[in-house]
Protein backbone atom coordinates (compact mmCIF):
# COMPACT_ATOMS: atom_id res chain seq x y z
CA UNK A 1 0.00 0.00 0.00
CA UNK A 2 2.53 2.47 1.06
CA UNK A 3 4.96 1.74 -2.01
CA UNK A 4 1.35 2.64 -4.19
CA UNK A 5 0.72 6.02 -2.42
CA UNK A 6 4.54 6.65 -3.15
CA UNK A 7 3.94 5.97 -6.52
CA UNK A 8 0.87 7.79 -7.13
CA UNK A 9 2.65 11.35 -5.26
CA UNK A 10 5.51 10.63 -7.67
CA UNK A 11 3.06 10.51 -10.29
CA UNK A 12 1.29 13.60 -9.10
CA UNK A 13 4.50 15.88 -8.74
CA UNK A 14 5.80 15.05 -12.25
CA UNK A 15 2.28 16.17 -13.95
CA UNK A 16 2.50 19.77 -11.09
CA UNK A 17 6.20 19.63 -12.48
CA UNK A 18 5.12 19.25 -16.38
CA UNK A 19 2.05 21.68 -15.92
CA UNK A 20 4.39 24.44 -14.31
CA UNK A 21 7.75 23.87 -16.88
CA UNK A 22 4.75 24.00 -20.00
CA UNK A 23 3.85 27.51 -18.72
CA UNK A 24 6.95 29.03 -19.53
CA UNK A 25 7.25 31.28 -23.12
CA UNK A 26 10.41 30.70 -25.75
CA UNK A 27 12.24 33.90 -27.08
CA UNK A 28 11.12 34.05 -30.61
CA UNK A 29 14.16 35.93 -32.56
CA UNK A 30 12.07 36.70 -35.36
CA UNK A 31 9.74 38.67 -33.09
CA UNK A 32 10.86 39.44 -29.54
CA UNK A 33 13.43 41.84 -27.95
CA UNK A 34 15.87 41.13 -24.97
CA UNK A 35 15.98 44.76 -22.55
CA UNK A 36 19.04 44.00 -20.63
CA UNK A 37 18.97 45.85 -17.33
CA UNK A 38 21.87 46.52 -15.19
CA UNK A 39 22.03 48.64 -11.94
CA UNK A 40 25.92 48.45 -11.44
CA UNK A 41 25.63 50.02 -8.06
CA UNK A 42 27.27 49.28 -6.06
CA UNK A 43 28.44 45.75 -6.43
CA UNK A 44 30.96 45.49 -9.29
CA UNK A 45 28.96 42.50 -10.32
CA UNK A 46 27.48 43.96 -13.11
CA UNK A 47 30.39 44.71 -15.04
CA UNK A 48 31.49 41.42 -15.21
CA UNK A 49 27.60 40.34 -16.42
CA UNK A 50 28.17 42.69 -19.44
CA UNK A 51 31.51 41.53 -20.38
CA UNK A 52 29.47 37.85 -20.00
CA UNK A 53 26.07 39.03 -22.28
CA UNK A 54 28.33 40.68 -24.63
CA UNK A 55 30.02 37.21 -25.47
CA UNK A 56 26.81 35.34 -25.22
CA UNK A 57 25.22 37.44 -28.28
CA UNK A 58 28.46 37.67 -30.34
CA UNK A 59 28.14 33.32 -30.09
CA UNK A 60 26.73 32.13 -33.64
CA UNK A 61 24.06 30.39 -31.21
CA UNK A 62 22.57 34.00 -30.63
CA UNK A 63 23.43 35.69 -33.98
CA UNK A 64 20.02 37.58 -35.21
CA UNK A 65 18.80 37.87 -31.14
CA UNK A 66 17.16 41.70 -30.87
CA UNK A 67 18.24 43.44 -27.71
CA UNK A 68 18.50 46.92 -25.83
CA UNK A 69 20.72 47.47 -22.87
CA UNK A 70 19.95 49.67 -20.31
CA UNK A 71 22.76 51.23 -17.59
CA UNK A 72 21.76 52.59 -14.32
CA UNK A 73 18.58 50.26 -13.45
CA UNK A 74 18.58 51.10 -10.18
CA UNK A 75 16.26 51.36 -7.24
CA UNK A 76 16.92 53.32 -3.44
CA UNK A 77 20.09 51.56 -2.48
CA UNK A 78 22.66 53.51 -1.73
CA UNK A 79 26.60 53.29 -2.57
CA UNK A 80 28.93 54.49 -5.99
CA UNK A 81 27.56 54.20 -9.48
CA UNK A 82 30.41 52.27 -11.65
CA UNK A 83 29.98 53.80 -14.51
CA UNK A 84 30.85 51.31 -17.48
CA UNK A 85 29.82 53.26 -20.44
CA UNK A 86 32.99 52.17 -22.85
CA UNK A 87 32.42 48.54 -21.74
CA UNK A 88 28.52 49.00 -22.82
CA UNK A 89 30.02 50.68 -25.80
CA UNK A 90 31.95 47.21 -27.13
CA UNK A 91 29.47 45.25 -26.15
CA UNK A 92 26.49 46.84 -27.03
CA UNK A 93 27.45 49.02 -30.40
CA UNK A 94 24.19 51.32 -30.06
CA UNK A 95 21.83 49.32 -28.51
CA UNK A 96 21.73 50.47 -24.98
CA UNK A 97 20.86 54.00 -22.92
CA UNK A 98 22.01 55.27 -20.05
CA UNK A 99 19.39 55.62 -17.32
CA UNK A 100 21.97 57.01 -15.01
CA UNK A 101 23.02 60.45 -16.29
CA UNK A 102 19.23 61.17 -17.87
CA UNK A 103 16.81 58.68 -16.95
CA UNK A 104 13.46 60.97 -18.80
CA UNK A 105 15.87 59.94 -21.95
CA UNK A 106 16.54 56.30 -21.28
CA UNK A 107 13.12 55.99 -20.87
CA UNK A 108 12.01 57.13 -23.91
CA UNK A 109 14.50 55.31 -25.39
CA UNK A 110 13.34 51.91 -24.27
CA UNK A 111 9.42 52.95 -25.07
CA UNK A 112 10.71 53.50 -28.62
CA UNK A 113 12.31 49.92 -28.48
CA UNK A 114 8.95 47.54 -27.02
CA UNK A 115 6.29 49.66 -28.49
CA UNK A 116 6.42 48.24 -32.22
CA UNK A 117 7.32 44.85 -30.44
CA UNK A 118 4.33 44.62 -28.51
CA UNK A 119 1.65 46.03 -31.35
CA UNK A 120 3.03 43.59 -33.51
CA UNK A 121 2.34 40.82 -31.05
CA UNK A 122 6.01 40.14 -30.11
CA UNK A 123 7.70 39.49 -26.48
CA UNK A 124 9.91 41.83 -24.51
CA UNK A 125 11.89 39.75 -22.47
CA UNK A 126 13.15 42.53 -19.65
CA UNK A 127 16.55 40.77 -17.89
CA UNK A 128 16.36 42.72 -14.34
CA UNK A 129 19.91 42.64 -13.28
CA UNK A 130 18.57 45.17 -10.51
CA UNK A 131 15.71 46.85 -9.59
CA UNK A 132 12.11 47.05 -11.39
CA UNK A 133 12.05 51.31 -11.01
CA UNK A 134 13.40 51.63 -14.55
CA UNK A 135 10.54 48.67 -15.98
CA UNK A 136 7.99 50.66 -14.14
CA UNK A 137 8.68 53.48 -15.41
CA UNK A 138 8.13 52.86 -19.24
CA UNK A 139 5.86 50.08 -18.03
CA UNK A 140 3.02 52.05 -16.63
CA UNK A 141 2.59 54.88 -19.41
CA UNK A 142 3.08 52.78 -22.54
CA UNK A 143 -0.23 51.10 -21.18
CA UNK A 144 -1.68 54.13 -20.39
CA UNK A 145 -1.20 56.00 -23.67
CA UNK A 146 -3.37 55.46 -26.64
CA UNK A 147 -1.17 52.98 -28.29
CA UNK A 148 -3.62 49.73 -28.65
CA UNK A 149 -1.55 48.23 -25.79
CA UNK A 150 -3.41 47.47 -22.44
CA UNK A 151 -2.33 45.58 -19.57
CA UNK A 152 -3.26 42.46 -21.12
CA UNK A 153 -1.19 42.88 -23.62
CA UNK A 154 1.81 43.81 -21.09
CA UNK A 155 0.18 40.40 -18.84
CA UNK A 156 1.04 38.27 -21.48
CA UNK A 157 3.70 39.49 -23.47
CA UNK A 158 6.07 41.36 -21.28
CA UNK A 159 8.53 38.79 -19.54
CA UNK A 160 9.88 39.88 -16.57
CA UNK A 161 13.26 37.58 -15.07
CA UNK A 162 14.18 38.17 -11.68
CA UNK A 163 16.71 36.01 -10.05
CA UNK A 164 17.21 37.83 -6.77
CA UNK A 165 14.53 38.39 -4.52
CA UNK A 166 16.77 40.04 -1.69
CA UNK A 167 18.43 42.82 -2.83
CA UNK A 168 16.79 43.45 -5.92
CA UNK A 169 13.33 43.55 -4.73
CA UNK A 170 14.20 44.90 -1.67
CA UNK A 171 15.68 47.75 -2.86
CA UNK A 172 13.29 48.46 -5.46
CA UNK A 173 10.16 51.27 -4.64
CA UNK A 174 7.63 48.62 -3.74
CA UNK A 175 4.90 50.60 -5.45
CA UNK A 176 6.31 50.18 -8.50
CA UNK A 177 7.82 46.38 -8.08
CA UNK A 178 3.99 45.73 -7.43
CA UNK A 179 2.62 47.75 -10.54
CA UNK A 180 5.19 45.86 -12.29
CA UNK A 181 4.39 42.22 -10.82
CA UNK A 182 1.17 42.81 -11.60
CA UNK A 183 1.18 43.77 -14.95
CA UNK A 184 3.75 41.45 -16.79
CA UNK A 185 4.81 37.85 -16.59
CA UNK A 186 6.95 38.04 -13.84
CA UNK A 187 9.15 34.81 -13.45
CA UNK A 188 11.70 34.96 -10.32
CA UNK A 189 14.19 32.18 -11.21
CA UNK A 190 16.77 30.49 -8.28
CA UNK A 191 19.63 32.85 -7.07
CA UNK A 192 22.82 32.72 -9.63
CA UNK A 193 24.73 33.07 -6.91
CA UNK A 194 23.79 29.84 -5.30
CA UNK A 195 24.94 26.60 -6.77
CA UNK A 196 22.27 23.94 -7.53
CA UNK A 197 21.61 22.33 -4.37
CA UNK A 198 22.32 25.51 -2.22
CA UNK A 199 18.89 25.80 -0.85
CA UNK A 200 19.32 29.25 -0.11
CA UNK A 201 18.99 30.06 -3.32
CA UNK A 202 15.48 28.26 -4.30
CA UNK A 203 12.67 30.65 -5.47
CA UNK A 204 10.86 28.27 -7.11
CA UNK A 205 10.81 25.35 -10.47
CA UNK A 206 13.22 27.79 -12.14
CA UNK A 207 16.84 26.05 -11.12
CA UNK A 208 19.59 27.95 -12.25
CA UNK A 209 23.93 27.40 -12.59
CA UNK A 210 25.81 29.61 -10.05
CA UNK A 211 27.66 32.07 -12.08
CA UNK A 212 30.31 33.04 -9.83
CA UNK A 213 33.48 31.46 -8.62
CA UNK A 214 36.07 32.68 -5.84
CA UNK A 215 39.11 31.76 -8.20
CA UNK A 216 41.08 34.02 -10.20
CA UNK A 217 41.33 31.79 -13.20
CA UNK A 218 38.69 32.44 -14.98
CA UNK A 219 39.09 36.01 -15.66
CA UNK A 220 42.76 35.67 -16.67
CA UNK A 221 41.56 32.96 -18.82
CA UNK A 222 38.88 35.16 -20.42
CA UNK A 223 41.57 38.08 -20.91
CA UNK A 224 43.13 35.39 -23.04
CA UNK A 225 41.00 34.42 -24.92
CA UNK A 226 41.41 33.01 -28.83
CA UNK A 227 37.88 34.71 -29.06
CA UNK A 228 38.47 38.41 -29.87
CA UNK A 229 35.38 39.55 -28.85
CA UNK A 230 35.60 37.51 -25.77
CA UNK A 231 38.80 38.91 -25.17
CA UNK A 232 38.05 42.37 -25.89
CA UNK A 233 35.43 42.96 -23.51
CA UNK A 234 36.78 40.62 -20.35
CA UNK A 235 39.98 42.67 -20.75
CA UNK A 236 37.95 46.49 -20.58
CA UNK A 237 35.67 44.78 -17.86
CA UNK A 238 38.75 44.07 -15.61
CA UNK A 239 40.45 47.51 -16.66
CA UNK A 240 37.25 49.37 -15.25
CA UNK A 241 36.83 46.78 -12.11
CA UNK A 242 40.94 47.87 -11.31
CA UNK A 243 40.10 51.42 -11.77
CA UNK A 244 37.73 51.71 -9.03
CA UNK A 245 39.46 49.01 -6.96
CA UNK A 246 42.74 49.11 -7.07
CA UNK A 247 43.80 47.55 -3.87
CA UNK A 248 41.41 45.04 -4.84
CA UNK A 249 37.68 44.96 -3.35
CA UNK A 250 37.58 45.06 0.40
CA UNK A 251 34.73 43.15 1.10
CA UNK A 252 35.23 39.43 2.24
CA UNK A 253 31.37 38.72 1.62
CA UNK A 254 32.09 39.01 -1.97
CA UNK A 255 33.84 36.58 -4.51
CA UNK A 256 35.91 40.00 -5.87
CA UNK A 257 37.77 39.52 -2.75
CA UNK A 258 39.58 36.91 -3.60
CA UNK A 259 39.94 38.22 -7.90
CA UNK A 260 37.22 36.01 -8.35
CA UNK A 261 34.04 36.32 -11.01
CA UNK A 262 30.52 36.94 -10.43
CA UNK A 263 28.44 37.39 -13.67
CA UNK A 264 25.30 35.73 -12.09
CA UNK A 265 22.82 38.21 -13.52
CA UNK A 266 23.33 36.04 -16.53
CA UNK A 267 21.12 33.34 -15.44
CA UNK A 268 18.68 35.40 -16.47
CA UNK A 269 20.10 35.42 -19.95
CA UNK A 270 20.73 31.38 -19.78
CA UNK A 271 17.18 30.96 -18.90
CA UNK A 272 15.74 33.04 -21.27
CA UNK A 273 17.11 31.94 -24.52
CA UNK A 274 17.18 28.14 -23.22
CA UNK A 275 20.69 27.56 -23.20
CA UNK A 276 21.05 24.39 -20.84
CA UNK A 277 23.83 22.40 -21.15
CA UNK A 278 25.22 24.17 -23.93
CA UNK A 279 26.80 27.06 -21.69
Amino acid sequence: MKSKIRIFLMMVTMAICSQVFAQRPSFNKNKDILIACFDIKPDPDDIHAVAALGSMLAHPDLSGVNYFAVAGAYGSQGGSYLQSNSLFNMAFGNNWTDAHSNRSAAIAAITSKVVPILQNGGKVWVQEGGQSDVTADWLMPVINASNGINSNTTKNNVILVQHDDGFNEGQANQSKLNNVKANTRYFLLDDGNAGWNDGWGDHGPWSTPMYRNRSNSFVDQAKNSPNSVAKALWTEADRIFNNYFPNGFPHDWSFFFTDGVDYSDCVENWWIFEIGSNA
